[in-house]
C-alpha cells in the first residue's frame, strides 16, 4: 500500500480521544465484552456484528487509505509485536496511533489482553468487567480432581479435520474438566480419517458455531454414539465467552463415564 492515503482527509481526533481499529475478529470479541464497542471505529471484513463500521484491514492486509480516514487513537492487532506490519508500524508512528499487539492462542492469553486493556484505558467500569470475566476464565481453568479417565479427541467435522492440541483454548477447558487429550501436539494438527481410527479415543467432541453439523465423514472413521457436538456461537474466536463452555464440556465428559465399561 503505497503513501497516497495521506491525501485523504482524517477524522479529527480531539486529545485524549480513545478511537479504537481492530483487525482480527478475536480482538473485536474481547473488546465488546468488556464494553469498548461504542469506541471501535475500524474492523477487519472478518468481524461479527461490527457490520457497521469500516473495514480498516486484517492479519494479512492494511488497508493504510481507511486507517488514516478514521485516524484511530489505538489499534488491536492479533500478532506478537516482532509480527507487526511494517507498514502499520510506519503509519502508527507517523500518526501517534498506538498498536496493541499479542498473539491469542489460548485462554492465559485472553486474561493477559484483558490486564492491558484494563491499563490502557483508565475507566473504572472497563477495569472492573475486564476483572470479572478473568476471574471467569481462571474459574473455568481449574482442574477437576481426580485421575483423567476419559480419552478425548476434539475434531472438527471437516474431510481433512482439524484437531485441538492441548495448549489450545478447548484443550485447555477440556484438561480442566477431567478429559485427556489424545493429540500430544499443543496447537492445531490436521489429521486423515485414518488417524482419527488409530488415536482410539474415548469420545469425540466436534465444536461448531453452526448448525446442523454434517457428521457423515466422522461417523466412518468414529461409532456416531461416541460423537458429541460441542455447539456455541463464536466458538471459533478465542475470547471471554469461551469460559462459559466449561459446564457443556464436563457434561460430555460425565456422560460418557457412566457409558464406559
Amino acid at each position: 500500500m503505497g503513501w497516497g492515503c495521506e491525501r485523504q482527509a482524517a477524522q479529527n481526533r480531539a486529545p485524549g480521544e480513545i478511537r479504537i481499529a481492530s483487525l482480527s475478529p478475536a480482538m473485536t470479541t474481547t473488546l465488546q465484552q468488556v464494553g469498548l464497542g461504542p469506541l471501535m471505529v475500524g474492523r477487519s471484513a472478518f468481524c461479527a456484528d461490527v457490520d457497521e463500521l469500516p473495514v480498516v484491514g486484517d492479519l494479512q492486509h492494511i488497508n493504510a487509505e481507511q486507517l488514516v480516514r478514521v485516524n484511530p487513537s489505538h489499534i488491536f492487532v492479533q500478532r506478537s509485536g516482532d509480527a507487526v506490519d511494517g507498514i502499520l508500524q510506519q503509519l502508527a508512528q507517523k500518526h501517534g496511533w498506538v498498536v496493541v499487539s499479542q498473539s491469542i492462542v489460548d485462554l492465559p492469553d485472553v486474561i493477559r489482553l484483558m490486564d492491558r486493556i484494563a491499563t490502557l484505558f483508565a475507566h473504572k467500569d472497563v477495569a472492573q468487567k475486564c476483572h470479572v470475566l478473568s476471574g471467569q476464565i481462571s474459574d473455568a481453568l481449574q482442574k477437576t480432581p481426580g485421575e483423567q479417565s476419559i480419552r478425548v479427541l476434539i475434531i472438527s467435522a471437516d474431510q481433512s479435520p482439524l484437531a485441538w492440541g492441548r495448549d489450545t483454548y478447548l484443550g485447555q477447558l477440556v484438561d480442566a474438566a477431567g478429559g485427556e487429550n489424545v493429540m500430544a501436539g499443543n496447537r492445531w494438527t490436521s489429521l486423515s480419517l485414518e488417524d482419527v481410527v488409530r488415536l482410539k479415543a474415548d469420545i469425540v467432541i466436534v465444536p461448531t458455531g453452526v448448525e446442523p453439523v454434517d457428521l457423515r465423514a466422522l461417523e466412518a472413521a468414529v461409532e456416531p454414539n461416541r460423537i458429541h457436538v460441542l455447539f456455541f456461537p463464536s466458538i471459533d474466536i478465542p475470547g471471554p465467552h469461551l469460559a462459559s463452555l466449561r459446564p457443556a464440556i464436563e457434561r460430555i465428559l460425565r456422560e460418557a463415564s457412566v457409558k464406559a465399561p
